[in-house]
């Protein structure tokens, strides 16, 4: 029994490095924030998304979108996104977590 539940743990383990190993950090560039509510109101569509695990804002216009690398982000999706929300885009970068 104990080999089985060490058995299942290193399995598990294994999977969600697996899973991991493709994820994505996207760093939008906009303009600075001086409402929370439209901070919030970004962060709820981005975490809608399936694949967005994490949203986080740097109040200088920086937004971090970090995802399990099932979605694709486009520039012209995150673009139309800040538009409609009254943002600037300026720019995107993105790295990839390859182990």
């Amino acid at each position: 029994m104990r080999r089985l539940k060490i058995l299942v743990t290193v399995l598990a383990i294994t999977a969600s490095a697996s899973v991991w190993a493709g994820s994505k950090v996207y760093t939008i560039h906009t303009n600075s924030f001086d409402c929370d509510f439209c901070v919030y109101d970004l962060e709820e569509k981005f975490l809608e998304m399936k694949g967005v695990k994490d949203f986080e804002v740097d109040i200088d216009g920086l937004l971090f979108v970090k995802t399990d690398g099932s979605v694709n982000l486009t520039e012209a999706y995150v673009k139309k996104m800040l538009l409609d929300n009254g943002f600037d885009f300026k720019g995107m970068t993105v790295k990839t977590n390859e182990q």
